[in-house]
């Protein structure tokens, strides 16, 4: 890193809910040196007309007060999809901005440490990667969330991942009931796991797959890579794809619990897919053609 002050940019991802949105840039506004932050709101709530749209702009830059210019709103077209839409708020960051380090985040992300800058700089210093993931702690629970894997799927398991999929949704109505209690079953022996290793969680690791919540492209990816996610997918198995991509072309990624956030999880997708089986359907069609992405990455 250079002699020169670390220009760092949030970029977060809007849909929905306007009150979850608004605690995120608050808690960024909180920081120290905030006025030497950027953050960007990339609004992938294309169901608006433009009118509220417009208004919901007026209404993020007006959370900034004395530092509303700070804050800036780009229009994510329909139907854009994760992936799309961090990658026009990560390109406005990177090249309208010129941000070196670009925070990405879901808007039910709250950041709790007001150093969270001088803490950023100093893990950029310590860990030396390519994209770092903090310690992403889920409200409620306290489960920590990162990192997501220790290793990136093989394309055998990505392929099984896919027909395994398919092959529930087509009888996802008859087999829903006794789905969602396995599934309920595996989720609460997958917590009662995490606490046991719960020292695993307090140590810095690399060469892991960060949990897609909240990444930290370090200087060292912005000045190469001109997207965030590439290949892009609409929803699900961005963080396997991206640490692929990652590994492919010799970046390091890691994990730094000297960054803590506190995670909602799921806010953005409640008002829209209310209902179990209907958020299962689409969590299993978008995982499926994702996995697709995957096996053809780098083909």
């Amino acid at each position: 890193m250079n002699d020169q002050p670390l220009r760092i940019a949030f970029v977060i991802l809007h849909y929905a809910d306007c009150a979850v949105t608004d605690r995120c840039i608050q808690s960024i506004l909180r920081m120290d040196g905030a006025d030497r932050l950027q953050i960007v709101v990339a609004d992938n709530d294309g169901r608006l007309p433009d009118e509220e749209r417009e208004a919901l702009a007026a209404h993020f830059k007006q959370l900034g007060g004395d530092l509303k210019d700070s804050i800036t709103v780009i229009r994510c077209p329909a139907g854009a999809g994760f992936s799309r839409a961090n990658n026009l708020g990560y390109a406005f960051a990177r090249e309208q901005l010129g941000a070196g380090c670009i925070v990405i985040c879901n808007n039910d992300i709250e950041f709790v440490q007001t150093d969270f800058p001088g803490r950023l700089e100093r893990s950029l210093r310590r860990m030396n990667c390519h994209v770092l993931g903090p310690n992403v702690v889920r409200a409620g629970s306290h489960e920590p969330q990162n990192p997501m894997d220790e290793r990136v799927r093989t394309d055998e398991e990505a392929l099984f991942t896919i027909r395994m999929n398919r092959a529930a949704l087509k009888v996802l109505p008859v087999v829903y009931p006794v789905l969602k209690i396995r599934l309920d079953r595996l989720e609460k022996k997958r917590l009662q796991e995490k606490r046991r290793n719960i020292d695993y969680y307090r140590q810095p690791h690399k060469h892991i797959v960060p949990f897609g919540a909240c990444l930290i492209f370090t200087p060292a990816f912005t000045e190469k890579e001109a997207k965030a996610f590439e290949p892009e997918t609409q929803f699900y198995y961005e963080e396997y794809i991206l640490t692929k991509r990652c590994f492919q072309k010799g970046y390091e990624t890691g994990y730094d619990p000297l960054l803590k956030v506190m995670h909602e999880s799921g806010s953005a997708t409640k008002e829209s897919l209310r209902g179990g089986m209907k958020k299962m359907r689409f969590l299993m069609e978008n995982t499926a053609a994702a996995c697709e992405v995957y096996i053809n990455n780098g083909k």
